[in-house]
């Protein structure tokens, strides 16, 4: 009985790294290969805006659009032409740096639902 019960828990075990570690599902901006690293992304993400995953997921179906993970999509597009189109390859003077320059969610968020405004000079 105890070798049954010891096969099981390893097979659950086992399927649940062989999940964790599997192909993601209905990526529609981000490009990564496994849920692992999506999930490592995802957290990052939340930490940068200071929210939990039900912020911009439905936690039943996390495949489901929501108003916040529509506007993520969009921020995260943004990001992406920034860092790829001006931090690479407009600036001249960045472009001698070894590791060029990138801007994240927290650039602008700096752990608020809401991007923080910087003072305006007259």
């Amino acid at each position: 009985m105890k070798i049954l019960s010891l096969y099981t828990i390893n097979l659950i075990l086992l399927t649940a790294i062989a999940v964790a570690s599997g192909k993601p599902k209905n990526l529609q901006v981000l490009d990564f290969e496994s849920i692992r690293d999506v999930k490592k992304y995802m957290n990052t993400v939340a930490k940068d805006l200071g929210v939990k995953c039900s912020f911009c997921h439905d936690i039943r179906n996390k495949s489901k659009d929501t108003d916040h993970k529509i506007i993520a999509r969009d921020m995260m597009k943004m990001q992406r032409e920034i860092n790829e189109r001006l931090l690479l390859t407009e600036i001249d003077s960045l472009k001698s740096n070894e590791i060029p320059p990138q801007i994240s969610c927290w650039t602008c968020h700096r752990g608020s639902k809401n991007p923080e405004l910087l003072n305006q000079t007259k």
